[in-house]
């Protein structure tokens, strides 16, 4: 969410952003209507064999294939700089890890063309995540994450239960900035 808020930042690092993941070409199209990002190219990858798998951030066994929570950076040239990988569907990273990777890089502006759906956006969206359920959702985790986390005895335990508290803190101030 944060990242897609922050196109402009992310085009003047140089980047550009792509949410890959197995839903179709008609559910991203649905999705990028649903939120408005236009400036985050939507890629499908049913069943993840071109681009999921090979990046390792594929989870066979959830709801019979998703893709992973993840984030990486590859240059012009291919090589992978930054990579974040998370260890389910709810492991989200702190978007704010990037900057300092893409600055490091010194590429050139870009100003890429909109994106715009390969599919036509379906006439029913439901069961598509809504903004309205945004704030709620990322709100009962936060909170919830901050309960467990006071619970925890164990330091690694803390430590995952702290980092998503500050993932979904990091998510709902993106939300305030999109929904104003």
């Amino acid at each position: 969410m944060k990242l897609a808020t922050q196109y402009d930042r992310i085009h003047q690092a140089g980047a550009e952003l792509a949410a890959i993941s197995v839903d179709d070409d008609a559910r991203q199209a649905g999705m990028s209507e649903r939120w408005g990002f236009t400036h985050t190219r939507f890629i499908s990858d049913p069943g993840g064999e071109t681009y999921l798998q090979p990046l390792d951030l594929y989870d066979p066994g959830e709801r019979g294939g998703i893709a992973l929570p993840g984030m990486v950076i590859v240059t012009p040239d291919g090589e992978e700089v930054y990579r974040y990988q998370g260890r389910d569907f709810a492991d989200r990273t702190n978007d704010d890890d990037i900057w300092k990777t893409l600055d490091e890089l010194q590429l050139p502006a870009v100003d890429p063309a909109p994106w715009v759906p390969s599919a036509e956006v379906p006439d029913d969206l439901t069961g598509y995540f809504r903004p309205k359920d945004f704030a709620p959702y990322f709100g009962g985790n936060h909170f919830g994450a901050l309960a467990i986390e006071f619970r925890l005895q164990d330091p690694a335990g803390k430590a995952i239960a702290k980092e998503h508290r500050q993932m979904s803190k990091s998510n709902l101030e993106a939300w305030a900035e999109w929904s104003k």
